[in-house]
């Protein structure tokens, strides 16, 4: 069986989880192909941090999975994902626990729907999802800021109708008036593309938060015999 070996920026944040010393800013091996657990523990043990340690931190990086490519909407993040390997499928009580946590984190019921040997909790456009793979199970979890896309589309368009009139005024012979409409309706989509601006990186570092504490909490849950 292949050996996981994990790239340098998870190799940093295993020792950041693993230690609150300095480890994390020290040089560390610059290994192409990444370095094993083993290899880990080994550099652990000569900063003084205990192998068990070391593991442990990086059973938590697993069980965090990897994030899918951010979705953007004018170079502004608008989707979030997930995929997390798990270590079974949930019984029906776990996957109950699991429900009451997804409530919890995100402050609202949701929808529960059962489709053979899929398990999904939704709310609006947000999903997580439990799904049989060829090797097991997996969760995904997965959101989309729609109101967001929504809002860049209505900027677009208010730049597009600011030119086309102030184009049709301005030809009229009411250069001044044309310039009126012009600030009248790029102002609207400034503003609009603006408040997209402020608030979805917040949104999307948040979401990401909860879908990795999510997770991890499923892998923990479902590690138990």
């Amino acid at each position: 069986m292949t050996q996981r070996r994990y790239g340098e920026e998870e190799v940093r944040e295993i020792f950041s989880l693993a230690t609150t010393g300095s480890i994390r800013d020290q040089a560390l091996p610059n290994e192409s192909g990444g370095l094993t657990l083993k290899e880990l523990q080994r550099i652990g043990q000569e900063a003084g941090i205990e192998p068990a340690r070391v593991a442990h931190a990086a059973e938590r990086l697993d069980s965090r999975g990897k994030p899918a490519p951010i979705r953007r909407s004018f170079g502004l993040p608008v989707g979030v994902s997930r995929v997390v390997d798990l270590p079974r499928a949930p019984t029906h009580r776990e996957w109950e626990q699991l429900i009451s946590e997804f409530r919890s984190t995100f402050g609202t019921q949701g929808r529960v729907t059962t489709t053979g040997g899929l398990r999904d909790w939704s709310q609006g456009n947000l999903h997580i999802s439990i799904e049989p793979t060829e090797h097991g199970e997996q969760i995904r979890l997965s959101t989309l800021k729609e109101d967001a896309v929504a809002i860049n589309g209505l900027a677009v368009v208010l730049t597009g109708m600011s030119a086309l009139f102030s184009l049709v005024v301005a030809a009229s012979g009411k250069p001044g008036k044309a310039l009126l409409i012009l600030g009248m309706f790029a102002g609207m989509a400034l503003f609009a593309f603006g408040a997209n601006v402020i608030r979805l990186p917040r949104w999307a570092r948040e979401r990401e938060r909860q879908m990795e504490k999510l997770a991890e909490h499923a892998v923990k849950l479902l590690s138990k015999p």
